[in-house]
């Protein structure tokens, strides 16, 4: 005799031992199944002993139902093809990928709509009263309209609103398809989202680059706080800087963190050198406007600084790291540690180049803009040129600027 078809009462059904015991969104599966029905019948023995279909069953309970359709199959008598069967039920299925989850939404979100335009009228012709109780068999009909739509595809409704926002980028400029094509066959769309967030900052940032007046053709002579409306906001990938570090200068930080925060583009780092008298001070001050990120340590190549006050041999300072919003690209590994030797033959307070340009090309990508606004002989300016960066620098004193202008000049 063939394998048939019947109802049964859930009461004779026999669930025994399952391998299953996460029942996960049964309300949602009770959702579907009311507005659509039961498309899969459950299966069972001839002596009535499930083998697949326990959620339906439990959505059947929850919509108050008193039986349901099942298949009678007649070659499970054994108990490993029962096994197997279950197995089966559970992960020989194939799942919509990303894209066809999020065509689907779109077929079913009008429809979803009108429901839900529906319910609200009736609800607003009800009054609030002498509404149907809510019971075992309404509940399913409660929820926002993005979370039925989202259940109805087998997502959550966190992740369809990715999916979708990768998609529709995709259709928009098709330059962004590999995204989809990605997340489709890995299934990983958190990846691809921030891939996708990425790109809108990198694009954003390329956009504000544009109206930066001629970088690298110039210094700007003048103070930063003054000097800032020349520099287009959002446009910068990168502050590398080294402000005076007396207690006076050391009042100029909250200036800076808010000059950073206005002209980086999202995901864009601010690098200060700051002394260590003065640590506390600048990371009050700059983390008001922007995330600290780490502290990068800048070990002395000549002799220690003796800080007699504090009975120190200082032998390094921390250089602060604060990144807009986030890093945006945290996959590329950095050394929190560097010595590049002292260089003082421009400026008794110069830095060395090897520092700028190790932070220039692990911080700037290549089509970015590099400033300092504490240039002074011009040691950034130096190395984004030579790394072939655009750049732009501000100094307050005119002497040190032309000083810094000749060495870019010969670089």
């Amino acid at each position: 005799m063939p394998d048939y078809r019947l109802t049964l009462p859930l009461s004779d059904i026999k669930i025994g031992s399952r391998f299953r015991k996460d029942m996960g969104d049964v309300a949602s599966l009770a959702e579907s199944i009311s507005a659509v029905g039961l498309l899969h019948p459950i299966v069972v023995t001839e002596g009535k002993r499930l083998v697949a279909g326990l959620r339906r069953i439990a959505a059947a309970k929850v919509l108050g139902w008193d039986g349901i359709a099942a298949t009678v199959v007649k070659s499970l008598d054994e108990a490993a093809k029962k096994i197997r069967a279950e197995r089966d039920e559970n992960t020989c299925r194939k799942e919509f990928t990303p894209e066809e989850a999020v065509n689907a939404a779109e077929a079913i979100e009008p429809l979803e709509r009108k429901a839900a335009e529906a319910r609200q009228a009736e609800g607003q012709k009800a009054g609030g009263r002498g509404r149907k109780k809510l019971g075992a068999e309404s509940a399913p009909s409660k929820g926002k309209a993005r979370d039925k739509i989202a259940a109805a595809v087998g997502v959550g409704r966190d992740k369809l609103a990715k999916e979708r926002a990768v998609v529709a980028a995709a259709r928009a400029d098709p330059k962004l398809r590999p995204l989809v094509d990605e997340m489709n066959r890995t299934g990983k769309v958190d990846r691809a989202h921030r891939s996708l967030k990425k790109h809108r900052r990198e694009e954003a940032r390329r956009l504000a680059a544009k109206s930066l007046p001629a970088p690298g053709k110039g210094i700007l002579i003048g103070d930063f706080r003054k000097l800032g409306d020349k520099i287009a906001a959002g446009s910068l990938s990168l502050i590398f800087t080294d402000p005076p570090y007396d207690r006076e200068s050391s009042k100029m930080l909250p200036a800076l963190g808010e000059f950073a925060a206005a002209k980086l583009a999202d995901g864009g780092s601010l690098l200060c050198y700051v002394g260590q008298t003065m640590l506390p001070a600048a990371l009050d001050a700059l983390r008001t406007h922007l995330r600290y990120w780490w502290t990068i340590a800048c070990v002395h190549a000549g002799r220690a600084t003796v800080m007699r006050e504090y009975g120190v041999n200082a032998r390094w300072k921390p250089v602060l790291w604060f990144v807009k919003g986030t890093r945006h690209d945290d996959q590329a590994m950095v050394d929190d540690v560097m010595s590049g030797g002292e260089e003082k033959a421009e400026h008794p307070w110069q830095q060395a180049e090897s520092e700028a340009a190790y932070w220039i090309g692990k911080l700037c990508p290549k089509d970015g803009i590099v400033c300092d606004p504490f240039l002074g002989s011009g040691t950034t300016a130096v190395a984004a040129k030579r790394l072939k960066r655009q750049w732009v620098g501000i100094e307050v004193d005119e002497a040190t600027a032309k000083l810094a202008g000749k060495r870019v000049a010969e670089a």
